[in-house]
């Protein structure tokens, strides 16, 4: 029997979708979700370089946080590089597009944070001294697996004097682009007990990247000082934030008899 033409090519074609399909094993992961996992996996590397030496026990915890996110495994993970290395060129796109997100996150957090910067810039005068004790970069994370909420506590010590002005200051950085700024904000609130039992506070907002400054005083000794930030999500979207903080100590002046005194004039 004469066999169609037609037929043999639709069958020739078949057979190479089965042999395709038979050489991508069920462990490998489609393109674009590699895509995506691989951008959280680089950036929670970034995360985890910077943690000091008494946060390195969060390390697994970073991780398993992007193969939770994402509904994947490490050994999930590792096989789709492996199978993709075979293949330079989609690989190489991968790498291309992920190169290009992280371009386009750094310049909307640039553009988010030129207006805010405008706003709370803050000229400190006088003798001041940077207090902040604890680690450089705080990260938070919504995720149940890391810390939503962040606090430190300072007693009173030989740093403070009546009179001192606080300001704690940084720089919040939002990371999860494409988010409706509405449905996420970083709190920040700030309490100063006295020696003379008033509490003075300052807190804010924070809808997107940007610097921040909240600024306390009063005439009485220092008892102690309290910083808490919370993160806060009103949808399923996992958010993650980093903050460089700094905890200025502004010391007032005090004009002596001297310096007011015009010695020349008065001879």
């Amino acid at each position: 029997m004469k066999r169609n033409p037609v037929n043999n090519l639709l069958l020739a074609v078949a057979v190479a979708l089965l042999a395709a399909c038979s050489n991508k094993r069920a462990d490998v992961l489609p393109v674009a979700k590699l895509e995506a996992v691989l951008y959280d996996y680089h950036l929670t590397q970034v995360i985890v370089a910077d943690l000091p030496s008494s946060q390195r026990y969060k390390k697994d915890l970073y991780f398993d946080y992007v193969y939770d996110k994402h509904g994947v495994t490490k050994a999930e993970l590792d096989s789709s590089l492996v199978y993709y290395a075979r293949n330079p060129k989609g690989l190489s796109e991968v790498y291309a597009n992920l190169s290009k997100r992280i371009k386009d996150d750094i310049q909307r957090i640039a553009d988010e944070d030129t207006p805010i910067k405008a706003r709370t810039a803050v000229a400190v005068v006088g003798d001041s001294v940077d207090l902040w004790y604890d680690m450089p970069i705080v990260q938070m994370t919504t995720s149940p697996l890391a810390n939503s909420r962040y606090s430190f506590f300072i007693p009173t010590d030989t740093n403070f004097k009546a009179g001192d002005r606080l300001a704690w200051n940084g720089r919040a950085i939002f990371l999860q682009g494409g988010v409706d700024s509405l449905h996420r904000y970083l709190h920040l609130n700030l309490v100063v007990r006295y020696m003379s039992d008033s509490i003075v506070c300052a807190d804010t907002l924070l809808y997107a990247s940007g610097d921040f400054s909240l600024k306390v005083s009063d005439d009485a000794m220092v008892k102690s000082v309290k910083g808490e930030a919370y993160l806060k999500s009103h949808n399923d979207k996992e958010q993650l934030l980093l903050v460089d903080p700094s905890l200025v100590r502004c010391r007032r002046i005090e004009l002596t008899d001297s310096l007011r005194v015009d010695s020349i004039g008065n001879q």
